[in-house]
């Protein structure tokens, strides 16, 4: 009887030990993909700005990411392609694949804000794919100016995002009206900046008297914000003098973006390198 016993601890043991040899062997499949992905990138936020001068748009420079795929590797042999799909899009039109032996950084150019998620994929000659992906950040700047006017128009500022996420975190507006010395006698005037929320509802404004020759600035950060087209306006409260305005006004997100992964270069022993490096990089 005694030589029988150990016989149900077995089963029991065996029993016990099943669910973690199912487990260790999931885990295993999970990490069975051969490509590595290794993907570097200095920055994951960029700024659009945009110049506006009575009413016409004079330019408007994007805001470009790089992302560089030659370190990426797989076990099951040479690297065939590389994608990168900015998430500015529905459908991916944007995507862009190359081929691994031709090219290894991948630049896109943002001309819409937002927070957006960015896909980054590899395949190897085995047809394998690896993925990652990330949060990039991209706000917009416009600069807007209008010169010698009595009657000031309305600048837009939008706040729907090209994207998926939520609104903007605030909005930050630096501007300045001056009073031209082009009148005799010198004339006062009195003007108002006026911020209004997509429902046309004043959520904040600023008054000054600005003497001939002079000027008068107003800074604000509008938070809370609802999507929608948001306008500031100008009035000219008091006064017959022409005005000119120069509006800074950024659309800035919660920065939420992922954090940078740049090459991480080992310092070089040789003397001579490292003073050859310093002089390249002054």
């Amino acid at each position: 009887m005694r030589a029988n016993a150990p016989l149900p601890a077995l089963v029991l043991a065996l029993l016990l030990f099943a669910p973690f040899t199912g487990c260790l062997g999931e885990e295993g499949e999970e990490d069975s993909n051969p490509i590595t992905m290794a993907v570097h990138y200095d920055t994951t936020s960029g700024t659009i700005t945009e110049r506006i001068q009575n009413n016409a748009v004079l330019s408007q420079t994007g805001a470009e990411l790089i992302f560089d795929f030659a370190r990426v590797t797989s076990k099951a042999g040479a690297m065939k392609t590389f994608t990168l799909d900015p998430g500015d899009d529905e459908d991916g039109s944007n995507s862009l694949t190359v081929n691994a032996n031709e090219r290894a950084e991948l630049r896109y150019t943002y001309l819409t804000h937002g927070l957006f998620t960015v896909t980054l994929s590899a395949t190897d000659e085995a047809d394998n794919l690896g993925t990652t992906t990330l949060t990039v950040r991209i706000d917009k700047t416009v600069d807007w100016t209008q010169t010698n006017t009595d009657s000031p128009a309305t600048m837009v500022v939008s706040t729907i995002p090209d994207c998926g996420c939520d609104t903007a975190e605030k909005i930050t507006i630096d501007s300045t009206i001056s009073n031209p010395d082009d009148l005799v006698p010198a004339t006062q005037v009195t003007t108002t900046w006026h911020l209004n929320d997509p429902d046309g509802e004043e959520q904040a404004f600023h008054t000054e008297q600005i003497g001939d020759g002079q000027e008068a600035s107003w800074t604000h950060n509008q938070y809370n914000l609802e999507k929608g087209e948001w306008t500031l306006e100008v009035t000219i409260d008091a006064g017959n003098d022409s005005i000119s305005i120069h509006h800074v006004v950024s659309v800035l997100y919660e920065p939420l973006e992922s954090t940078p992964n740049p090459v991480m270069l080992a310092p070089s022993t040789d003397e001579g390198d490292s003073l050859s490096a310093s002089k390249n990089e002054k």
